[in-house]
C-alpha cells in the first residue's frame, strides 16, 4: 500500500478544458476501450502492473495475484501457505519482465520474487535470506544482458548479477553516490544507460558511481515518479511537473508540464503511431497531440480519480490501461475507426434514437423514439435541436428520417402521420385525414430520390412519393395484386445507378415501374425474402438473405446469380437491419449480432462490436445509414449511437505469435499437464517453429488435448485455428476459435503436430510444430518384442513338432476310424443278412414247427415220435438263433425298444430259475439260488430283456459246467437297482478269451467250443449290449481251472410291484367255441399249417392266396375273425385290413407275418387289426390269440 498511498493525492481538482477533437478523421475521435475484468478471469479489479513476455503473454501484477492473460483467460499465481515455490504475497506492485525472459514480481513488503521461463515456481530474494538487501519493499526493476536492478524503500538500489547481491545506498558528503535510500523509478534508455528515479531528484550509473541530474524547473531534484525511454529521448515525471530530454541531452519543459505535476504527476507514459502520448497520471488518462494541449480519456464507465500506475502499448499500435475498479481496457490500434455516444458519457438525451439521417450540413442528425432531435457535429459535438421532444413529434413513436435538400428534416411517427420541421423548427404534419393525405399505414421507411423527391413506405399499406416542398403526393402504390406491392411487407429500398426506386420485400427485389405506376419483380432474383441491397453498378449488385450474401449480375433482361457467400466463411445465419458498400467494394452489414465486414476480393470477414470496445451490438432495425464521406451510423439497443469510418484502412498485417497452451494427457480420469520444456524455438523462413524437447506420452495415457492460443487481442473470439498430425490427418484440420483439440487411441510412435492460426484480421500466424512420442506399452518393447520373437521361434519349432505328431496322430485315427467303419460295414452287413435270413427263415419255419406239433398230435410210435421231436428241438433252435439275430439287428439300428413297467425282482428271478433248473438237474449240476435280504422288491424296466440276459448267463453257465454247480446271487446295488451274480464250477477264462468273450459271433474257444458245445457266439454280446441300454454292464471274473463269476449291475429305479398275475388256465384245456376263421397266406405250407392248427382246434377255416380273393369271400360269407398276412401278392395286408374295415367288417383282425422289424406291429395295428403275431406260430399262440379276441369282443 505504500508505493500507493506515495501516489494518490486527495487534493485540488483540475479543472481541464477540453480541445476540440480532431477534425482530420471522419469519425470524431471517442476511444473507447474493451473492458476485461474479475468476470473475465481477473483475480482483481486494481491491476499496479503490465508487461509482455517472449511469447506474447500479458502478465499483470494484481492486488490479488499475478495473472497471465491470453485473450480468451487468466491462470492466476497467488500465495500457497507451506509451498515455498508459490508467491510470497498477493498484493503485488509491479511486474517486469527481462531479456531472459524471466517474470519478475513485487509483493508489498516481501521482496522480491523471479519465475524462470518454464513458469514452475518462484524463487524469492529477501533480506532474511539475503541480509545485503535493505529492504523488503521493492519499487522498481530494471534489467539488461541477465543483469537485474531493483529500488526499494529505505533500502537503497541493489545490483543482482547471478546469485551475487550488491548494495547502493546515499553516503553523506559523497556527491558521486545515489541521491536517496527511496527508488521509485528505474530504466535503461536506447543507449543502455540506467536512469534512476529517487525521492531526491534523478541520477544516472556511470558504470562507477552516480551522476545526480538538474532538472529544470523550480525544484532541481524533485521527487521522481516515473522514467519513460521514448527513442533517443527520455521522459521523466515528477512532482512539479513533466520534463522531456532531447538526444542531444538538452532538457526541454512541454507547455503543458504545469498540468501534471504534484496530485497530478505523470506515473506512466507511451508514444503512438502517430505521435500522440498516452499519459497516465495520478488522476487518470490523458491524451496529448503534437502541438496541443493534453485533454483526459474516459476509456471506460464513469468513476474517481484513480492512478494510473502503467500504459503498455503492443507493436502493432494497441494499448493496455490499468482501470482500477475494473480491471483492464484494451484499446485497438483502429480504435478512430469507430466512436460511440451514450447517455451516460456524453450526455444524449434519448433513452433510445429510432432513426438517424446525414445532415448536408455535415455531421448527423439524431431523432430520438419519443421526438428528441439532436445534431452530431463532424468534431463529435452534440448540441439539441430543442429542449426535450419536438412538440409535433410529442406524442408519436418515431420510425424514421431524412433530410432533404434544402436541409429539412422529415420524420415518420407511429401516429400514421409524416412531420416536415424547418431548420428554424416549425414543422407541417400530414396525416390520414387530411388533404395530400399520408397511406394507412405506419411510415417506417423515407429515402431522398436523385430528383429531389421523397418516397415513403408504409408498412401494410405500400408507397408513396410526395414533392418536399409542397408536400403534394406525386405516386401512389397501395398493396395488393394490381399494383405488384404484394403485402407491402418492405425491408429496404433504394435508388439504382439509373435512379430507379427499387424495394427488397418479403417476395424478392422489386423494381418500380413509373409508366405503370407499379412495381415489377426483378427477372432472375429468385421471389425469396430480401433483407437489404446495394448496387456494385449498373450491372451488378449484392443482397442480403438468411442464409448469406449474394450477387448478381445483369445479363440482357435478366439477372444471374454469381457468387454466394453464407455460414461457411463466418457471415452468420441473421436477419440483417441494413447492408452498405464502401468506396473500396467492402460490404458492411449490420445485425443483431454485431457489424459484419466483407471483402469479397480478399474473402475476408471481419465483426465489430463489443471486442472493439462497443457497449452494445445490437443494431437496432432501420436506423443505419451510410454517409457520403463513408461514415456508418446507426442505433444500439443499450441507446447508443455508433459511428463508423468505413474508409478508414485496416492496421498494417501483423503476425502474432501462436503458442502451444496446454498439452495434456488423460490419466485415471483427469487431464494432466505435460511441461513443455526447453522453450520454443524462434521460426525461420524455411522450418516452423517448434519445441526443443519432445514431450513423452505413457502407454497408460488414453487421450491427448493440445490447446492453442493465438495471441493476437484485437478479437480472440473470432481466431481461428488449424491443426494437423503428420501420419494421422490427410490435411489441416479446422478447430474454429475454440483452439482446442483432443486425440483419442494413438497407437505407439513419434509424432509431430502442425498448428497454426488466423487472427480476425486475416493475418497468419508462423506455423508450428510440436514432436512427442507415445510409448508403446511393456510387451511392445524392443526387448519384450526380442523376447516375443524367440518365443514364437520356440512355439514354431514345437509347433512343427506338434503338427507332425498330429498329422501322425490323424493317420491313425483316419487308419482306426477307416478300420471301424469297414468293421461296422461288415457287421451292419452281418446284421441286415441276419435280419433277412430271419425274415425269410421264418416263413418255412412255420411249416418245420407247425407240421411237428400237427405230427405230434397224430398216433405215433416211439420212433416217429422221436424223430419228429428231434425235428422240432431243431427247429427251436434255428428260431432262436434267428431271434438273436433280429435283437443285434435292432440294437445296431437304435431300434431296440424298452418297456417301462413295474415288475416284481423275486417272481421273474424265479421264473428263470424255473427254467433253467431242470436243465441243470439233466447236467447232474447243483442249482442254487441266493437273494439277499436288501434286494428290492420292485424295480421299473424292462422285464423281458432282464429275463433274457439272466437265462443267457444261465444257461451259458450250465452248458459249459461239467460237475459242480451253478449259482445265482440277487442283492441291492447302491444307490439303487439290481446286482445279479452267476457263479459256475466250469473251466474258466484266460485273459485273451475273456477279451473276445463279448464279441459278435465268437467263443472262448472258438471252432472247438462250437463244435463241443453248439451256439453261434451271439448270446453273450447280445446280453452285453441289452445291459448297456438299460444303462447296466456285465462284468466277467475268471481265471482258468477255478470257474466264471458273471456280475450283472443294473441301476433301475426301485418300483412296487405289481398285484400277483391270477394263474390262467391253458388255452387249449378248454375246448373253445368253434368259429369261422378266414385266413389269407399266400405260402401253401404255411396256409396249410395255421389252417390244421385251427382245425385240431375245432375252427371252420376258409383259406385264400390273395387280398382281392380275401375281399370277394368276405363279401360274400360270415366270418367270425380273420387271419391276414402282410406280405400279401397284390394287396398288402396292411391295405386289405383297411379295405375290409371300409366293407364294413367287424370282427377281429389278426396280423401274421415273418416281418421282424419293429414298425411292424404299430402299423399293424394302426391300419386295423386286433393282435399282432410273428412267425412261426403255434397252435398255443393261436389259441392265445383268438381267446384274447374273443374276450374283447
Amino acid at each position: 500500500m505504500l508505493r500507493s498511498l506515495l501516489c494518490l493525492c486527495a487534493a485540488l481538482v483540475l479543472s481541464t478544458a477540453a480541445a476540440p477533437r480532431g477534425a482530420a478523421a471522419a469519425v470524431p475521435e471517442a476511444p473507447r476501450a474493451r473492458l476485461i475484468g474479475v468476470a473475465d478471469g481477473l483475480p482483481s479489479s486494481k491491476v499496479n502492473g503490465m508487461a509482455f513476455d517472449r511469447a506474447g503473454y500479458l502478465w499483470l501484477a494484481t492486488t490479488d495475484g499475478l495473472a497471465r492473460y491470453d485473450g480468451i483467460g487468466m491462470q492466476v499465481w497467488r500465495h500457497i501457505p507451506g509451498d515455498e515455490r508459490s508467491l510470497p504475497g498477493n498484493d503485488l506492485a509491479i511486474v517486469v519482465v527481462d531479456d531472459r525472459d524471466r517474470i519478475w514480481v513485487a509483493a508489498e513488503g516481501r521482496g522480491l520474487s523471479m519465475m524462470g521461463p518454464q513458469r514452475d515456481g518462484f524463487v524469492h530474494y529477501r533480506r532474511k535470506q539475503h541480509p545485503q538487501i535493505g529492504s523488503d519493499d521493492t519499487f522498481a526493476v530494471a534489467s539488461r544482458d541477465g543483469e537485474v536492478w531493483f529500488g526499494t524503500y529505505g533500502g537503497g538500489l541493489h545490483r543482482m548479477r547471478g546469485e551475487r547481491i550488491e548494495r547502493f545506498m546515499p553516503r553523506p558528503g559523497d556527491a558521486r553516490s545515489l541521491p536517496s535510500d527511496t527508488v521509485l523509478a528505474l530504466t535503461r534508455d536506447a543507449r543502455g544507460e540506467l536512469w534512476i528515479g529517487t525521492f531526491k531528484g534523478l541520477a544516472r550509473w556511470t558504470g562507477r558511481d552516480f551522476e545526480t541530474v538538474v532538472l529544470p524547473g523550480e525544484d532541481p531534484v524533485p521527487w521522481v515518479y516515473s522514467i519513460v525511454a521514448d527513442g533517443e529521448r527520455l521522459w521523466v515525471g515528477t512532482r512539479t511537473g513533466l520534463y522531456r530530454r532531447e538526444a542531444d541531452g538538452r532538457w526541454t519543459v512541454p507547455e503543458f508540464a504545469p498540468m501534471f505535476g504534484q496530485l497530478n504527476a505523470v506515473l506512466s507514459l507511451a508514444p503512438d503511431r502517430d505521435g500522440h502520448y498516452w499519459l497516465g497520471t495520478q488522476r487518470s488518462i490523458w491524451r496529448a497531440a503534437p502541438g496541443a494541449v493534453p485533454v483526459p480519456v474516459a476509456l471506460g464507465p464513469k468513476r474517481p480519480p484513480r492512478p494510473v500506475q502503467q500504459i503498455v502499448g503492443q507493436g502493432d499500435g494497441a494499448f493496455w490501461f490499468p482501470l482500477a475498479g475494473t480491471g483492464i481496457g484494451y484499446l485497438r490500434a483502429d480504435w478512430r475507426r469507430i466512436a460511440q455516444y451514450s447517455r451516460e458519457r456524453d450526455d444524449l438525451s434519448a433513452e433510445l434514437y429510432s432513426a438517424l439521417a446525414p445532415s448536408a450540413q455535415g455531421g448527423w442528425w439524431l431523432v430520438g423514439s419519443r421526438g428528441e432531435i439532436e445534431r452530431l457535429s463532424r468534431d463529435g459535438r452534440i448540441e439539441a435541436f430543442v429542449d426535450g421532444p419536438h412538440p409535433a413529434l410529442g406524442k408519436g413513436v418515431v420510425y424514421a428520417a431524412v433530410e432533404d435538400r434544402r436541409g429539412r428534416l422529415w420524420v415518420a411517427t407511429s401516429r400514421n402521420s409524416v412531420v416536415r420541421i424547418q431548420p428554424d423548427g416549425t414543422a407541417r404534419e400530414w396525416t390520414v385525414d387530411m388533404p395530400e393525405a399520408v397511406l394507412d399505414g405506419k411510415p417506417d421507411r423515407m429515402l431522398i430520390a436523385p430528383d429531389g423527391s421523397l418516397w415513403i413506405s408504409y408498412l401494410a399499406a405500400g408507397l408513396q412519393r410526395r414533392d418536399p416542398d409542397s408536400g403534394k403526393v406525386l405516386a401512389s402504390i397501395a398493396v395488393g395484386p394490381g399494383q405488384g406491392i404484394g403485402s407491402g411487407d418492405i425491408d429496404g429500398l433504394r435508388f439504382a445507378p439509373d435512379g430507379v426506386l427499387w424495394a427488397a420485400t418479403g417476395q424478392g427485389l422489386l423494381r418500380y415501374d413509373a409508366a405503370r405506376n407499379r412495381m415489377n419483380p426483378v427477372q432472375g432474383i429468385p421471389a425469396d425474402r430480401v433483407f437489404g441491397f446495394v448496387f456494385e453498378s449498373a450491372d451488378s449488385l449484392w443482397l442480403h438473405r438468411l442464409n448469406g450474401l449474394e450477387r448478381y449480375r445483369r445479363d440482357g433482361a435478366r439477372w444471374r446469380l454469381q457468387q454466394r457467400s453464407g455460414v461457411e466463411v463466418g457471415i452468420p445465419a441473421a436477419e440483417s437491419t441494413g447492408l452498405f458498400r464502401d468506396r473500396g467494394g467492402r460490404l458492411w452489414l449490420t445485425t443483431a449480432r454485431g457489424l459484419f465486414r466483407w471483402d469479397p476480393q480478399r474473402r475476408h470477414l471481419r465483426r465489430f462490436g463489443v471486442q472493439d470496445g462497443m457497449s452494445n451490438q445490437e443494431f437496432v432495425r432501420r436506423t443505419a445509414a451510410l454517409s457520403d464521406e463513408g461514415v456508418l451510423a446507426a442505433s444500439l439497443s443499450d441507446g447508443s449511437v455508433v459511428l463508423v469510418d468505413t474508409a478508414l484502412p485496416d492496421p498494417p498485417p501483423r503476425r502474432s505469435n501462436l503458442q502451444w497452451h496446454q498439452f495434456a494427457v488423460r490419466r485415471h480420469g483427469r487431464w494432466m499437464p505435460m511441461p513443455l520444456q526447453g522453450g520454443p524455438d524462434e521460426a525461420g523462413p524455411a522450418r516452423p517453429a517448434q519445441y526443443r524437447a519432445v514431450p513423452t506420452l505413457s502407454p497408460d495415457d488414453r487421450e491427448l488435448r493440445v490447446q492453442l492460443r493465438l495471441l493476437s487481442f484485437d478479437d480472440p473470439q473470432a481466431n481461428r485455428y488449424y491443426t494437423r498430425l503428420d501420419g494421422y490427418d490427410n490435411d489441416w484440420v479446422a478447430l474454429g476459435d475454440s483452439g482446442e483439440r483432443v486425440f483419442a487411441g494413438l497407437g505407439p510412435g513419434s509424432y509431430v503436430l502442425h498448428a497454426r492460426a488466423i487472427d480476425a484480421n486475416g493475418n497468419a500466424s508462423a506455423e508450428r510444430s510440436l514432436a512427442f512420442k507415445v510409448l508403446p506399452p511393456w510387451w511392445r518393447t524392443p526387448p519384450a518384442l526380442a523376447a516375443l520373437a524367440c518365443v514364437l521361434m520356440l512355439l514354431g519349432w514345437w509347433a512343427a513338432g506338434a503338427y507332425q505328431r498330429r498329422l501322425q496322430r490323424r493317420l491313425s485315427w483316419q487308419r482306426a476310424e477307416h478300420e471301424r467303419e469297414v468293421a461296422k460295414q461288415a457287421s451292419l452287413a452281418k446284421t441286415r443278412f441276419l435280419a433277412t435270413l430271419g425274415h425269410e427263415v421264418r416263413t418255412p419255419m412255420t411249416g418245420v414247427l407247425g407240421m411237428s406239433e400237427l405230427l405230434l398230435d397224430t398216433p405215433l410210435d416211439d420212433r416217429q415220435r422221436s424223430y419228429t421231436e428231434s425235428i422240432r428241438r431243431a427247429g427251436e433252435h434255428l428260431l432262436r438263433l434267428v431271434n438273436d439275430a433280429l435283437d443285434l439287428a435292432r440294437i445296431e439300428s437304435g431300434r431296440l425298444e424298452l418297456a417301462d413297467e413295474p415288475f416284481d425282482l423275486r417272481v421273474l428271478v424265479e421264473q428263470a430259475a424255473g427254467l433253467m433248473r431242470p436243465l441243470a438237474r439233466q447236467r447232474g449240476l447243483d442249482f442254487e439260488i441266493a437273494i439277499a435280504a436288501d434286494a428290492p422288491c420292485g424295480l421299473r424296466g424292462d422285464a423281458s430283456r432282464v429275463c433274457q440276459v439272466l437265462l443267457n448267463l444261465l444257461g451259458n453257465a450250465i452248458k459249459f459246467t461239467e460237475a459242480g454247480h451253478v449259482r445265482l446271487s440277487v442283492e441291492a446295488l447302491r444307490p439303487c437297482g439290481v446286482r445279479f451274480e452267476v457263479a459256475d464250477t466250469g473251466p474258466g477264462l484266460n485273459a485273451e478269451q475273456k477279451a473276445r468273450l463279448f464279441r459278435r459271433f465268437e467263443q472262448a474257444e472258438g471252432v472247438r467250443t462250437a463244435a463241443r458245445y453248439g451256439g453261434s457266439g451271439l448270446g453273450l454280446a447280445i446280453c452285453q449290449e441289452l445291459a448297456a441300454a438299460m444303462e447296466g454292464q456285465i462284468t466277467v471274473y475268471s481265471e482258468p481251472g477255478q470257474g466264471a463269476r458273471f456280475v450283472f449291475e443294473l441301476p433301475l429305479p426301485v418300483a412296487e410291484p405289481p398285484a400277483a398275475d391270477v394263474p390262467s388256465a391253458d388255452p387249449r384245456a378248454a375246448a373253445p367255441p368253434a368259429r369261422s376263421v378266414l385266413l389269407a397266406e399266400d405260402d401253401p405250407t404255411v396256409a396249410e399249417v395255421v389252417a390244421g392248427l385251427l382245425r385240431a382246434q375245432g375252427h371252420r377255416v376258409a383259406h385264400v392266396a390273395n387280398g382281392l380273393a380275401a375281399l370277394a369271400e368276405a363279401a360274400t360269407a360270415r366270418f367270425d375273425l380273420a387271419l391276414l398276412d402282410l406280405d400279401l401278392p397284390g394287396i398288402n395286408g396292411l391295405d386289405l385290413a383297411r379295405q375290409l374295415r371300409l366293407q364294413g367288417f367287424a370282427a377281429p383282425l389278426i396280423a401274421v407275418t415273418a416281418r421282424a422289424d419293429a414298425e411292424a406291429e404299430p402299423q399293424a395295428l394302426a391300419a386295423g387289426f386286433d393282435r399282432f403275431l410273428r412267425k412261426p406260430v403255434t397252435g398255443a399262440l393261436l389259441a392265445e390269440a383268438l381267446a384274447a379276441v374273443a374276450g374283447e369282443a
